[in-house]
């Protein structure tokens, strides 16, 4: 079966039928923090960037390790409502949030 042929997917965060080129796998817990390849979920790309912009490993090891907290963390919701009414093959440009670990030590 050819990729375009492919059944599209659920991204797991957002909910939305997406087509297969756009999943990618989310490790729950990153792979610095020790994170295995068993623990991962399928979220569309837009998600995946938006989850990485967001949130530096150490948070997301400590607080966000499933998708059910990841959904109902209050700096994610906005995006979510956002991206929900997109259309499911688009991707966007994602800019690193203000309040990421990593922003954070560069100024």
């Amino acid at each position: 079966m050819a990729r375009r042929d492919a059944p599209w997917q659920t991204c797991e965060l957002c909910e939305r039928s997406v087509p297969p080129g756009m999943v990618t796998l989310h490790h729950l817990t990153p792979k610095q923090k020790g994170g295995k390849a068993e623990d991962r979920a399928p979220v569309c790309r837009p998600c995946h960037k938006q989850i990485h912009a967001i949130f530096g490993n150490t948070d997301l090891a400590r607080s966000y390790a499933d998708i059910l907290r990841l959904r109902e963390a209050p700096q994610m919701r906005p995006f979510l409502v956002w991206i929900r009414k997109q259309k499911p093959d688009r991707n966007f440009r994602t800019v690193m949030s203000n309040d990421h670990p990593l922003r954070r030590r560069r100024r």
